[in-house]
């Protein structure tokens, strides 16, 4: 702290915000938003490069950091090209570092991975780091669970088998107005009713790529809405029951694919 002629002291700059995700941000379990699969790791590195995600990259477990960007990813050689930072210094620490602990965000979700093995290297004639390709990454959503509306040229339906006393099964198809990891909001189809509370085991999504999301559905809410033509229709919003992490991963997936298509057009 540097002290001015008369003695008063120079206010000091206010110490950066952490962005490394904290224990409570998880309730203590990392390994709940933890993305294992190599080639969703890769994907969801893929789409951070393609909209030009800035990137923190904390320098070991110390508060240094560079600000950096994705550049390259190399399946082949199983690495990534980072940007070097604007200060010379830095980057000359990041050189020395054992690993970088990278945070940055793609729409609502907030991305952290550690990358070690750094080396300094030209790409296209300009300095880089290379560090090798993150074997796991924790992806964070907001505890509101970020909500994706479906978009109109692409609709999502919701398969609703109904037993009634006798007979047998009838499928109900609800198109989906929106999606999150807890459940979504659907056009209530003509000839089912919903009742607040009711629940329908056995829903079906097929998801655009591949991958079917069977859950219970458990209806939270009810409510019309009328159409510009004075059309009146229900949307009900409804939660998922219980949903298994390998299957509410299979929405996450498909809600950042979307949405990295989306960032991605603008």
């Amino acid at each position: 702290m540097e002290v001015k002629a008369d003695g008063e002291k120079e206010p000091q700059d206010p110490k950066p915000v952490d962005l490394r995700i904290a224990s409570d941000e998880v309730d203590g379990n990392y390994s709940k938003f933890e993305v294992q699969a190599a080639e969703e790791v890769v994907f969801i590195l893929r789409g951070l490069m393609k909209n030009g995600a800035r990137i923190t990259a904390y320098l070991d477990d110390s508060d240094d950091f560079i600000l950096t960007s994705l550049l390259k990813i190399d399946e082949e050689s199983g690495s990534l090209m980072l940007a070097l930072d604007s200060s010379k210094f830095l980057n000359r620490k990041t050189q020395l570092a054992g690993k970088l602990v990278c945070i940055t965000n793609q729409g609502k979700i907030k991305i952290q991975f550690v990358a070690g093995g750094i080396s300094l290297v030209k790409l296209d004639d300009v300095n880089a780091f290379r560090v090798g390709i993150p074997e796991a990454l924790i992806r964070l959503q907001r505890r509101d669970y970020f909500r994706l509306t479906v978009p109109k040229g692409k609709p999502l339906v919701c398969v609703i088998p109904v037993k009634p006393e006798t007979g047998k099964t009838v499928e109900f198809s609800a198109n989906i107005v929106n999606i999150s990891g807890r459940g979504l909001t659907v056009i209530v189809p003509e000839g089912l009713e919903f009742a607040v509370n009711q629940e329908f085991p056995n829903c079906r999504i097929d998801l655009p790529d591949g991958g079917t999301v069977v859950a219970v559905l458990q209806v939270r809410s009810i409510y019309d809405m009328t159409l510009a033509g004075g059309r009146i229709i229900q949307r009900a919003g409804c939660q998922f029951v219980k949903m298994p992490n390998p299957v509410q991963h299979l929405i996450l997936k498909y809600i950042l694919k979307v949405e990295s298509e989306r960032l991605g057009q603008k």
